[in-house]
């Protein structure tokens, strides 16, 4: 059982209060539950008044029907108004809402747009990238529907695929037009990467900064290179050949380290005496052969490849307001997170994260957790450096029945959101992170890993009809 069910203080403002604005001109975030996506509102505070940045709205596997009135109560909240919109990468859980509600979103005036810059059309590299993705995709998916009816890893991984297409819920391609000609106002859109220098609209100029981490800058030698990136190579091949080649593809890609790098107490898979002093001593090499182990097969493991690929284009922001500093990753696996943690490619037993990566995670107030809970987002060595006063939101959907998730295995170990890695989070964070399927919403019910047993969420969150706010104290 998950530690999230141990009781806690009644929260600062009353859950359940469906107020529109708690906090009033404070810094807010407020999560909305949609399924499986990512819907964020960060509200900050100006001498104008509060100014609003929305972050990805999208939701795919694990649909709760809930979009229309999380969209509903967006523009309540807002008047249409936005100081700054994100769109962190190029999935369907991240995008979805701007295309089946372009028509609500086409009224709203917006200060700026930014995106990352895996999707820029300037750049013919990744436009040439994104067709060979949709081919890749479309024949994964062909192939994958013969066997998703009967075999429940089979349907996920064609979900992974479908996440790429932007399938059952508007098109990737409409969201995009949606972001960069659809807004009323026609404002100025914004590719970015790790270093850039990002252009703030007026309205958030002496209110915030924003640190661009990720994803990793083109420019950069080795791995980070878009030439060199042998997974997307691997993946503009398979584009037009035969993608079952992929039984000598890494799924994960450089997920490397040895298995002494989990602490044994939270994050150790293995049971026995015996096996964690093996595994102790185990080489990178062995370590990885078990990741191999819990792939089904080449398709799936295309899926997969095809799936990372995109999480690591995310944008990761890391914002600052009023002192507090927030660290929103998107879907960033570990190829993006090496970049900034280490500063170089990272090849067997990681070296220690650097001073500035320390420093950071060390510091931060929020934590978007990255990929909704999945283990290949968030590094062990990055969940043990943040800050113990942090609080964080999990964007997630466990799934019904639990036996069977949205995402992943529970007897493989790679269920979504997995266990031990949320465990772990609410550790490091003396229990201040809440997932967005512990509440009802519409008729969605709440997790069968909600809290049963919880009298109310942990100090300065609050619950509204469809959405978790967190309103930082003052």
């Amino acid at each position: 059982m998950s530690s999230a069910k141990k009781k806690r203080a009644p929260a600062k403002t009353p859950a359940g209060s469906g107020r529109k604005n708690p906090g009033g001109n404070s810094l807010r975030v407020r999560m909305y539950r949609v399924g499986f996506g990512d819907f964020f509102l960060l509200t900050v505070p100006s001498p104008a008044g509060p100014q609003h940045i929305l972050i990805d709205c999208g939701v795919h596997a694990g649909n709760i029907g809930s979009m229309d009135d999380c969209v509903k109560d967006l523009m309540s909240t807002t008047g249409g108004k936005f100081a700054l919109v994100v769109a962190t990468h190029y999935h369907a859980d991240h995008l979805s809402g701007f295309a089946s509600h372009y028509a609500d979103f086409a009224k709203c005036e917006v200060g700026a747009v930014w995106i990352t810059n895996r999707l820029d059309p300037k750049d013919s590299s990744t436009v040439k990238f994104r067709q060979q993705v949709t081919s890749l995709a479309n024949r994964l998916s062909l192939q994958l529907k013969e066997s998703a009816d009967d075999d429940h890893e089979g349907q996920q991984a064609l979900d992974k695929v479908h996440n790429a297409l932007g399938l059952n819920g508007g098109g990737n391609a409409k969201a995009l037009q949606l972001l960069t000609e659809g807004f009323k106002n026609k404002p100025p859109v914004y590719y970015y990467e790790a270093d850039d220098n990002p252009t703030l609209p007026d309205s958030l100029k002496d209110v915030l900064t924003v640190k661009v981490l990720g994803p990793p800058p083109k420019s950069a030698k080795g791995a980070y290179s878009a030439s060199d990136n042998r997974t997307e190579q691997y993946l503009a091949a398979a584009s037009e050949e035969d993608p079952t080649v992929a039984n000598d593809l890494n799924p994960f890609g450089k997920w490397m380290g040895s298995a002494s790098d989990y602490p044994k107490e939270v994050f150790y898979p293995y049971q026995t005496a015996e096996q964690i002093k093996h595994h102790q001593r185990g080489t990178a090499r062995e370590f990885e052969a078990r990741l191999h182990e819990v792939q089904p097969n080449a398709l799936a493991a295309t899926a997969d490849a095809l799936d990372g690929t995109l999480n690591n284009q995310s944008l990761v922001l890391l914002f600052t307001c009023r002192g507090k500093k927030l660290l929103f990753v998107g879907d960033a696996q570990w190829g993006n997170w090496e970049y900034w943690l280490y500063g170089k490619p990272v090849m067997g037993q990681a070296p220690g994260i650097t001073a500035p990566a320390k420093n950071i995670l060390g510091s931060i107030d929020f934590y978007k957790v990255g990929h909704h809970g999945s283990t290949n987002a968030t590094p062990i060595p990055a969940a043990q450096a943040l800050n113990p006063r942090c609080a964080a939101m999990c964007s997630t959907e466990t799934g019904f029945p639990s036996a069977k998730r949205t995402y992943g295995s529970i007897a493989k170990g790679t269920e979504v959101p997995r266990t031990k890695l949320m465990d772990a989070l609410e550790k490091q964070l003396n229990g201040k992170l809440v997932r967005s399927d512990w509440i009802a919403a519409g008729s969605a019910r709440a997790s069968p890993e909600a809290h049963q047993e919880l009298d109310s969420l942990p100090a300065n969150f609050s619950q509204g009809e469809i959405y978790i706010d967190y309103v930082f104290p003052e």
